[in-house]
């Protein structure tokens, strides 16, 4: 996969957002001033106070503008049914990372109880396969993480924090902008699809 092409309309506070959260070497963004912008886009998310001027044919409506509901558009505007979801998970700060088979397309770093909450919404809609780094230090975090999501569609690989070591500085220049959590669940996302069970 290649990537994807998205549109936006609507506020410019969530078209920063909706840029601090993708991977612009994988999607690119538009945003979208007339119905000639639509042409050759994936999808154009749009504000909800903007619906009735927009008439872009692959157009997906956006309610609110947190963080989940932002990714939660994008995964469901684009018609995915599978992700593949790399974790760093600690106890004040959670990189996440979100792929489309081996494609990474959106990142953020969250606090434990709205990583929680993310990926419950996500994985009520679409199968998720769970990519998820430990340590002793964070094995209780994991653990809890692993019991919110036991009645959802998640299928769960464990990857040993000690696997990763010195792989993170392979992709620190090619993604710079990555926090260091991120940076962390993007390894344990790559490593884990790579290894067969």
């Amino acid at each position: 996969m290649d990537g994807f092409s998205l549109g936006f309309v609507g506020r410019s506070s969530t078209w920063s957002l909706l840029k601090s959260l993708v991977f612009p070497d994988h999607v690119s963004l538009k945003y979208v001033n007339n119905d000639h912008d639509c042409q050759g886009l994936d999808l154009v998310i749009v504000e909800r106070y903007m619906a009735d001027l927009v008439h872009c044919r692959k157009s997906f409506l956006l309610n609110d503008t947190s963080v989940d509901s932002v990714i939660e558009t994008v995964i469901k505007g684009l018609g995915l049914n599978h992700l593949n979801v790399g974790v760093d998970v600690g106890n004040s700060r959670c990189g996440v990372i979100v792929l489309v088979d081996d494609t990474p397309i959106m990142h953020v770093t969250l606090g434990f109880i709205r990583l929680m909450r993310l990926m419950r919404r996500l994985s009520r809609q679409l199968s998720v396969n769970l990519i998820i780094g430990t340590s002793p230090g964070v094995s209780g975090l994991v653990r809890d993480l692993l019991e919110s999501l036991s009645d959802v569609n998640v299928k769960v690989k464990v990857i040993n924090e000690g696997m990763v070591n010195g792989k993170k500085d392979l992709l620190r220049n090619r993604y710079p902008y990555l926090t260091i959590d991120e940076l962390d669940s993007l390894v344990y996302a790559f490593t884990g699809l790579t290894i067969t069970q």
